[in-house]
């Protein structure tokens, strides 16, 4: 599952969950938003987790990867594209994410 979040600086959160007793576990995501670097996902409230911090109007692609080196996507990405070893990336396709507008002040 991949939840969106926009924060106030016209980014957006992007926080990877899988279930804690996935069996791939421990798992971490990898991504072009990450330098394709590994970070890792923890166990938070009973879910395995991980949160970065990205642009909007991009598509972004990743996959998980399991301690031991296997590569895995998520089912419920938004997209797939092939990758230059014979697989499949998962896409996070935030082109349509608005970012937030600033709040004016009100005139006093």
């Amino acid at each position: 599952m991949i939840e969106r979040r926009p924060t106030s600086t016209g980014r957006v959160e992007l926080t990877f969950r899988l279930p804690a007793d996935h069996p791939a576990e421990p798992v971490g995501v990898a991504g072009d938003f990450n330098g394709w670097e590994i970070t890792p996902l923890v166990d938070i409230g009973g879910k395995l987790e991980a949160t970065v911090l990205v642009e909007t109007g991009r598509r972004y692609q990743f996959r998980y990867r399991t301690s031991d080196g296997r590569w895995f996507n998520d089912d419920e990405a938004d997209d797939y594209t092939p990758n230059e070893f014979g697989g499949m990336n998962c896409v996070v396709d935030l082109t349509d994410a608005d970012p937030p507008r600033p709040v004016e002040p009100r005139p006093r």
